[in-house]
């Protein structure tokens, strides 16, 4: 007979902690992104702090991840909410990257150009994240940092779409990007920082 699996108890032991949902990361992810822009935490706290997020099991786990950030960080100074603009390279190369808030639906498309999405230092205000890249005789690349998880749901036709090899499938807790969308007569590309085959191609 299995022995039951112990359930988290609450940080007083008083009973049983209450269970924390995607809603409740969600919710924790995005005071970290206001805390982010505002200068209450910097880049790399800010990092450690969302994956401690998305690794939470419960409520009580959450809690002191936020309970440092003064009011003005989540009520008087909140930052603008993501852009959903499609981003377009049209008969030209585009760049994105830099500390930017993700929106939880990005569109970006490439036609006869090259559009790169740098995801390095982006901010990542959701567990989950969705990239529709449409590439007609373009090329759409995304850099992605070794914690965020990737899955590739597009189609191809007369066209390439390639994953990074060096995908840490170890990170279970992390954002993740799901990629739609299509490409023809293109390439959707997918690679993590370090992967160029020159490193001094990563400051082009």
């Amino acid at each position: 007979m299995n022995e039951p699996v112990p359930l988290p108890v609450s940080s007083d032991g008083q009973g049983p902690a209450l269970r924390a949902g995607d809603g409740d990361r969600d919710r924790v992810a995005a005071v970290l992104a206001d805390a982010l822009a505002t200068g209450h935490i910097d880049p790399d706290e800010h990092a450690q702090r969302l994956e401690a997020a998305y690794g939470a099991r419960t409520l009580a786990e959450l809690h002191p991840l936020t309970a440092d950030l003064p009011v003005s960080a989540t009520e008087l100074q909140p930052v603008a909410p993501p852009s959903t603009q499609p981003v377009t390279a049209l008969f030209s190369k585009v760049r994105r990257g830099g500390q930017w808030p993700v929106p939880p639906t990005s569109v970006v498309r490439a036609r006869w150009g090259k559009l790169v999405i740098d995801l390095r230092h982006a901010v990542f205000t959701r567990r989950e994240v969705v990239i529709e890249a449409d590439a007609f005789c373009g090329l759409i690349e995304l850099v992605l940092p070794p914690h965020v998880r990737v899955y590739d749901e597009g189609s191809a036709l007369f066209a390439k779409r390639a994953l990074s090899s060096r995908t840490d499938e170890t990170q279970t807790d992390g954002p993740m990007v799901r990629i739609t969308g299509r490409a023809v007569f293109g390439q959707v590309r997918v690679r993590r920082a370090g992967d160029a085959k020159y490193p001094w191609r990563e400051w082009r």
